[in-house]
């Protein structure tokens, strides 16, 4: 075929629902394509949000080289923190992110690679920290370099910048990330005694605490201190008595202000009726999921119609609590309705408990939402869900779902794509009926493809003082 550049002979399977293997996307189809057509039709017929991304993502790396003659390594810039790689592939869906190297950081440069964009993979060996000795790639973007190059060491210790990336011999990182919290191992010890001198006054307080309540409907919640852990999360639960109107909260502050980590994959297990997800080199949870797959009032009988509900708190930390809602009317990824809601003021982080047929999810402001722990429909609390779900097209057609709280949302949506990845677009924030729209830009101001998309305002107050200033109102 005239102007093909590559003909593709694919077989490709069935495995599974909500795969996130780029191959597993298919359903029996056998297809002669030439590549650029092979990887529309792959993007139509992906199952999901996220295979979608990684069709997309692979698609452009095997295009780009056949168009631009590169042999190898990306071509999409990773914008943000230093992060260290495996590799020279700078692509988001390679996940490949070895460590986070902080400002300060020295690494003797082995090897450079210059890609079509004028930027650079360089390979270094890492001469200082504790992971001196390593040798990981990172992104050189001579536009915004983040980082300071050197002739060699002599020259860096008298800190003459070069500005010929094949001539540098080592380099150090400069970028700063704002409010970034110190590691636990590199704290003060006078700060570790004063947690500690605090939680045993919490715990000394606690003993005198009279578990009787103090009035009809109200609920007394025991305190318990950051480092005690419980033996039984169910008697944990059991301390928190609904009343009759709505189900009392679990809080749980944030354990850090800013998210300091890139892109990440998750681990996911199912635990009764959701899933909890834990991110690459973490412990704790930072995800957890609930599947709605019809069919009910909300969604319809379908083989692939399914609306998920995903709250975020990767790392604990405050700069990144999210909820989002996925939409999948049919088995074409085009036609999914994405959402991403924020609320605010961010007091604690999602917490979900189960209690009989019902899943009592907190939100970031302290408020609940209540769902049937069988069909995952919302049944009561500070969200609705007003009407079932589209029934697919290429229009845009978001989830039904409208917050009855007290406090302040954000929300974006967008048809098959990323909501907060629209540059040009713009968010509403509402607030007890009050409306205003603002960029996306301006909350997401990372607009990369492979941005992490970081939330601009970790600071509550400094959010407050821009509503105000846009909106007029504030949280």
């Amino acid at each position: 075929m005239p102007g093909d550049f590559l003909h593709l002979h694919c077989v490709i399977e069935w495995s599974g629902f909500a795969s996130l293997s780029l191959w597993d996307f298919g359903r029996g189809c056998f297809c002669f394509v030439n590549l650029w057509e092979f990887i529309k039709s792959c993007f139509e017929t992906a199952d999901n949000f996220f295979m979608k991304l990684a069709i997309k993502r692979w698609g452009v790396f095997l295009l780009i080289p056949l168009i631009l003659g590169v042999s190898s390594g990306g071509v999409v810039e990773l914008e943000g923190y230093f992060n260290a790689r495996y590799s020279a592939n700078f692509l988001k869906s390679t996940r490949n992110v070895k460590f986070v190297m902080p400002p300060g950081t020295r690494g003797k440069i082995e090897e450079t690679k210059q890609f079509s964009s004028g930027n650079y993979g360089l390979k270094v060996e890492v001469l200082s920290g504790k992971h001196k000795g390593e040798k990981v790639w990172v992104y050189y973007k001579p536009s915004d370099p983040g980082m300071k190059l050197f002739e060699n060491a002599e020259a860096a210790g008298e800190a003459l910048a070069s500005a010929d990336v094949e001539k540098a011999k080592s380099a150090e990182t400069t970028r700063k990330t704002e409010a970034l919290r110190v590691p636990a191992a590199a704290e003060k010890a006078e700060e570790k005694q004063v947690v500690q001198e605090l939680n045993q006054q919490i715990r000394d307080a606690n003993k005198k605490v009279q578990e009787t309540k103090p009035c009809d409907g109200c609920e007394v919640a025991k305190v318990q201190a950051r480092d005690a852990i419980a033996n039984d999360a169910a008697k944990v639960v059991s301390q928190f008595t609904a009343r009759a109107s709505s189900d009392a909260p679990v809080l749980r502050p944030p354990t850090r202000t800013v998210n300091p980590y890139g892109i990440r994959p998750t681990r996911c297990r199912t635990v009764g009726t959701y899933d909890s997800c834990v991110f690459e080199g973490d412990t704790a949870e930072g995800k957890f999921k609930l599947r709605n797959m019809g069919p009910n009032k909300v969604v319809s009988k379908g083989e692939y119609r399914i609306r998920e509900w995903s709250f975020e708190y990767e790392a604990g930390a405050r700069q990144d609590i999210g909820i989002s809602i996925s939409d999948s009317p049919n088995a074409t990824v085009s036609h999914t309705q994405e959402s991403y809601i924020m609320l605010f003021p961010r007091k604690t982080l999602p917490h979900i408990r189960v209690e009989g047929n019902r899943q009592i999810v907190t939100l970031p402001t302290g408020e609940t939402v209540t769902y049937n722990a069988q069909t995952r429909e919302v049944i009561g609390g500070a969200f609705s869900e007003d009407g079932p779900m589209t029934g697919g097209g290429k229009i845009l057609a978001p989830a039904k779902v409208s917050y009855r709280g007290n406090g302040v949302m954000v929300r974006v949506d967008r048809r098959g794509e990323e909501p907060r990845l629209l540059a040009n677009g713009t968010a509403t924030v509402t607030k007890q009926g009050k409306s205003c729209k603002v960029p996306v830009r301006d909350l997401w101001p990372n607009q990369a493809q492979n941005s992490p998309v970081h939330f601009k305002y970790f600071s509550d107050s400094d959010f407050d003082s821009y509503l105000k200033r846009k909106c007029g109102f504030g949280l």
